[in-house]
């Protein structure tokens, strides 16, 4: 079994984080000096949701659900949700944890984005084709209809500039996903727990919110269950 211990992030201030001993990348919460957002209980002012024809996203009520989306039966139907400001960005000196568990019941006819994003209403196109939309900066994950392959991608101003196929979404058991920014040069991409992705370069600086966008991919509802969803960083 781990534990979650208490370590001073290191040329980050006057900051204390939280982490977990079996994957020391995972931070759970922080104090001193950092912003942060860590899910506690589901507040729907907190989030700028635009649904996409009778597409939802309301408080979870299993246990340890923070969030449940359900979109409409109709092919782009869907949820486009960011939480309200853009408290984060990639700087030097500043390190910066993402952090989300979400689960979906399709593994092919669905649209998924999760990570930070600049802020707009339709990150994953609403028509004509299934594709990443992202208008403006973007450190996320994301998989579109017909294919598995989940790719861990950056984008600045509204242009990608890395990505990397980093393994297959499931239909059956929850994910994790996760990336860290180091506050010097290097961001790192978890799947699952399991180190998938290393980019040093074209990493947006522009200003980030937490943003999930989930999509049906033909006339059927989809659900995402989002268990829960981290944003920390040093100031």
């Amino acid at each position: 079994m781990g534990y979650i211990g208490l370590q001073d992030v290191i040329d980050a201030g006057n900051i204390k984080v939280m982490n977990d001993s079996r994957y020391p990348h995972r931070w759970y919460d922080a104090f001193g000096e950092c912003e942060k957002f860590v899910t506690r209980e589901f507040t729907a002012d907190d989030w700028t949701a635009t649904a996409t024809g009778t597409s939802t996203f309301v408080k979870g009520v299993l246990r340890g659900i923070f969030g449940l989306i359900t979109t409409e039966n109709v092919d782009f139907a869907g949820i486009n949700a960011q939480l309200n400001g853009t408290r984060f960005s990639v700087a030097s000196g500043k390190p910066l944890y993402f952090g989300a568990k979400i689960e979906v019941d399709d593994d092919e006819d669905i649209d998924v984005l999760v990570g930070l994003c600049g802020t707009d209403t339709t990150l994953m196109a609403a028509s004509s084709a299934h594709a990443v939309a992202v208008p403006a900066g973007g450190i996320f994950f994301s998989k579109l209809a017909n294919v598995k392959v989940i790719n861990f991608k950056t984008y600045t101003t509204g242009t990608e500039v890395n990505t990397a196929a980093v393994g297959t979404i499931s239909k059956t058991a929850a994910q994790v996903y996760e990336f860290y920014w180091d506050g010097v040069s290097t961001l790192n991409a978890w799947l699952d727990g399991v180190l998938v992705a290393k980019f040093t370069s074209g990493i947006t600086t522009e200003v980030l919110t937490p943003s999930v966008c989930i999509r049906a991919g033909e006339d059927s509802a989809k659900t995402c269950k989002v268990h829960w969803i981290r944003a920390i960083q040093a100031l």
